[in-house]
């Protein structure tokens, strides 16, 4: 049976990624889940998997080109089966024409387009043109749709008519992503807050004697694994487009890492049903992709439910942005003692502060509320 390989899609805000490697070569015989190729998006190399077994019969996409999501990039099959004839950018959803592609990229020094008008520019290219300072209203781009791609960019520069700086600026493409994602969040999602304490003295003693390999996020995410079945209008995303919540059956934790270039929020898989230890262990290699950089496909799924745990500290609380087009973010606060009313008496117990932030449009503040007594419930119980 042929298997298309096709580009995953991350999440609703990444419109476009880069193939950046072929890790296999048209002949080459390919497993069930065996890594294919590497994508470059936003926030980390991501290594595509195959669907189906067989030889890799054709590549339809070469190295360095930006697709989008969905894209059909290779064709799997066995050595006797027929190949259908398929268009390299096909999707599983039609996109638009393209517009006709010109033979050579030509920057201009007069502006191409107005103040204001969207840029439709690779991730690529943005960051070249960010180093160097490039005025990209100066800059044809030569992809689909007018996309301004990284030749274009080494074009403008080599032309005449565009100045180069004396140094390159320090704005990664990464921060650049970070601040237009948390302003957009923070400018179009009605957001508040809900606070309560959860007694962890008993999860502190269970953490102390399973050693250093379960850690108290994978407490919190067997804890939101039992409680989210519960309260399904916390886990799903928001969709523009029906201004409706779209409730998901799965509950795919994300995990606030600080990596390198900023913070990363890969998904761990479906919790429902999952025990802690095999939480522990997908939590330890998603946080170790993130921080060098290399999510695997499935962690890089958009998530449903996101969890920030800032670590051990003295911080009391804070309060995160959501990451659209999820509704709810869970805040955690430092692990310590803190005074507790306990059978009527003041007493120093190990607690921490949990911080709900949701979307208003999705869910209500009666909603909230029991979600938190139900997680804190889950917590100093179980």
């Amino acid at each position: 049976m042929v298997s298309e390989l096709a580009i995953p899609v991350m999440d609703q805000t990444t419109l476009s990624v880069t193939l950046t490697h072929w890790l296999k070569r048209e002949g080459d015989s390919v497993a069930v889940g065996e890594a294919v190729c590497e994508i470059e998006t936003d926030k980390a190399t991501v290594e595509v998997p195959a669907q189906g077994g067989g030889v890799l019969r054709k590549i339809l996409i070469p190295a360095g080109v930006e697709v989008p999501p969905r894209t059909v990039v290779a064709l799997i099959a066995e050595l006797h089966e027929a190949l259908p004839e398929i268009d390299p950018y096909y999707r599983t959803e039609k996109p638009a024409e393209p517009a006709a592609m010109p033979a050579t990229p030509t920057p201009i020094a007069a502006p191409i387009r107005s103040a204001g008008q969207k840029v439709i520019i690779s991730p690529r290219a943005r960051r070249l043109a960010e180093e160097h300072q490039l005025d990209l209203a100066r800059v044809t781009g030569s992809g689909p749709g007018g996309r301004i791609l990284e030749e274009d960019v080494q074009a403008a520069l080599a032309a005449p008519a565009v100045a180069k700086p004396a140094a390159p600026t320090a704005t990664s493409r990464a921060a650049h992503t970070k601040a237009e994602r948390v302003s957009k969040s923070w400018q179009t999602i009605p957001h508040f807050y809900m606070t309560i304490t959860v007694d962890v003295t008993h999860l502190s003693a269970l953490k102390a004697e399973a050693g250093s390999a379960i850690t108290f996020t994978d407490y919190f995410a067997l804890a939101l694994g039992r409680t989210l079945p519960g309260h399904p209008m916390l886990n799903g995303h928001w969709n523009a487009e029906r201004a409706a919540l779209d409730m998901a059956a799965e509950i795919r934790l994300g995990l606030v890492v600080e990596a390198e270039h900023g913070l990363v929020i890969p998904a761990l898989a479906d919790l429902r049903g999952r025990g802690l230890a095999e939480i522990a262990a997908e939590r330890a290699q998603v946080v170790a992709q993130a921080r060098a950089g290399k999510l695997s496909a499935a962690a890089s799924v958009a998530p449903t439910f996101t969890l920030s745990n800032v670590g051990p500290g003295h911080i009391d609380h804070f309060t995160a942005i959501i990451s659209p087009p999820q509704v709810a973010i869970l805040s955690v606060g430092s692990v310590q003692l803190l005074p507790l009313v306990v059978d009527g008496q003041v007493a120093a117990r190990t607690a921490a502060t949990f911080t709900l932030g949701v979307d208003h449009r999705a869910v209500d503040g009666r909603q909230a509320a029991r979600f938190l007594e139900d997680l804190k419930h889950d917590l100093e119980t179980n």
